[in-house]
């Protein structure tokens, strides 16, 4: 692929991501008003990441949602306020804190299960299993292509 009218596509790929990502974000916050739950997208984003993998310190928590360090603080202090997640020393380094989920804070999943389940069926209206597959596998390929 080296002509610039095949570089075109790839333009368009990255401007429909930006704009898939913007959309995924506009229609959750729209949902968590609208079930009148009281977090934010971002605390959010921070709790789905404890959901799937568990305790994490706080730098990895930033290094999976792309935000530094200092970003995520007031996100965690906000949490702990609320009695969702817990710090804990981490025994392998004093210096970080493993972040984990509260009862109430795995509890706080079956709230959200309404509005990720219309989420989920809002983005694949339409769209077959196999392009899914097929959009992964490309997304996989750029990933690896550009570690």
């Amino acid at each position: 692929m080296k002509r610039s009218t095949d570089y075109e596509h790839v333009r368009n790929l990255i401007d429909s991501l930006h704009q898939v990502r913007l959309q995924m974000k506009l229609f959750t916050q729209r949902n968590l008003r609208e079930y009148k739950v009281d977090i934010t997208y971002e605390m959010l984003q921070v709790l789905s990441l404890l959901w799937r993998r568990g305790g994490l310190n706080q730098q990895e928590i930033a290094d999976s949602l792309q935000k530094n360090k200092a970003s995520i603080t007031p996100l965690i202090n906000n949490l702990s306020s609320r009695k969702l997640v817990t710090r804990a020393e981490d025994p392998s380094d004093r210096r970080n804190k493993i972040i984990s989920l509260t009862k109430s804070g795995q509890e706080f999943k079956q709230k959200l299960e309404p509005l990720y389940h219309e989420f989920l069926d809002r983005m694949t209206k339409g769209i077959s299993l196999a392009d899914f597959r097929q959009a992964t596998e490309l997304l996989q390929k750029i990933d690896a292509n550009l570690k």
